[in-house]
């Protein structure tokens, strides 16, 4: 998205959503989600952030949220970081072309508190600041590494490659686990599933367990791939400026209530991965089960193909080797 262009929106919004703490010390922030309502992280994390700032400032702090629908998922970042708008909610495959270093928070173990106590939060805050964001939280999506499966239109077989010939939906981030699998990537939003299935432009998707009830895939998908894999850390970030120029009170507040937030997450997101695959079995998808040798391969392969991603970006490489040296000196790659 070119800077005219964002100017231009900028004015729009500007006049349903004014930017400035108006007189009675009230702040009005616009927060930029990634994905519409139908997502459950949506509103795990965005809306719930909004919520707790709300309460926790006396109803002084309110959020107004717009989604894909104004700014599609991958031009999120530009907008944040220009001031268009003050909050994002995003994940690393989304800007992976502006920064990759997040990518290896894929690979880490998900364990937010680790993060800060070992460092790699404070590291990941520095890398956004040098594209005029603040991180406020890294909420996980998740307990463990079972929150992504793909979903398919027929059931795998029990071969090395049960994807061959097969295109699935996917993005950068599933890069170490369906092409292993002999399967080609597709990169489309979530709301151009259900079509792309429906049509055959695609014959299955890679996405968290969450999400398929609400975009109604199971209409479409019939299997569901076991074992589960990976974890997923999300970004909440703000603009650096907008963040300054908030109140040393406000900015405490915004940082506490992201602490509080990703210590919250995991287990909201995971009783509600527990009742959407209920859900999906009630709506006849069966699971379709990898090779045991195959998965046990794939696990391995996986968290070393995501530090590869994180290192491969040319302008990111020296900074990514740094984390990942962090991250070794702690006992935290694979």
């Amino acid at each position: 998205m070119k800077y005219t262009s964002l100017a231009m929106l900028a004015a729009g919004l500007a006049v349903v959503a004014p930017l400035a703490a108006n007189a009675q010390g009230k702040v009005n922030l616009k927060f930029l989600t990634a994905w519409d309502d139908r997502y459950q992280g949506t509103r795990f994390i965005a809306y719930r952030y909004g919520a707790l700032i709300k309460k926790a400032s006396n109803g002084r702090i309110n959020m107004s949220f717009s989604g894909p629908e104004v700014v599609k998922f991958k031009q999120q970042h530009q907008p944040t970081a220009a001031g268009v708008f003050d909050l994002n909610l995003s994940v690393a495959p989304y800007y992976f072309g502006t920064t990759s270093l997040f990518m290896a928070f894929f690979a880490l173990p998900p364990d937010t508190e680790r993060w800060r106590e070992k460092g790699y939060w404070q590291y990941g805050d520095k890398e956004f600041d040098r594209f005029g964001l603040k991180l406020l939280a890294h909420p996980l999506g998740g307990s463990a590494e079972d929150v992504f499966h793909i979903m398919l239109k027929e059931p795998i077989k029990p071969v090395a490659k049960p994807l061959t010939g097969r295109k699935v939906r996917g993005n950068i981030f599933y890069k170490p686990i369906i092409e292993p699998l002999g399967g080609s990537i597709v990169t489309l939003s979530g709301a151009e599933i259900y079509s792309a299935i429906q049509k055959g432009v695609v014959e299955g998707a890679a996405w968290p367990v969450l999400g398929a009830v609400n975009f109604k895939w199971y209409e479409v998908a019939k299997y569901m791939t076991r074992p589960r894999f990976g974890s997923s850390p999300y970004t909440v970030t703000m603009n650096s400026n907008r963040f300054k120029k908030l109140s040393r009170a406000d900015q405490e507040l915004m940082l506490k209530v992201g602490r509080d937030l990703e210590l919250e997450t995991p287990g909201v997101f995971d009783a509600a991965t527990n009742e959407e695959i209920a859900q999906l079995k009630k709506f006849g998808v069966k699971e379709t089960y990898l090779d045991p040798k195959t998965a046990e391969s794939l696990a391995n392969g996986f968290k070393i193909g995501i530090w590869e991603l994180a290192l491969k970006n040319k302008t990111t490489t020296k900074r990514a080797q740094i984390l990942f040296d962090m991250a070794k000196a702690n006992g935290d790659t694979p």
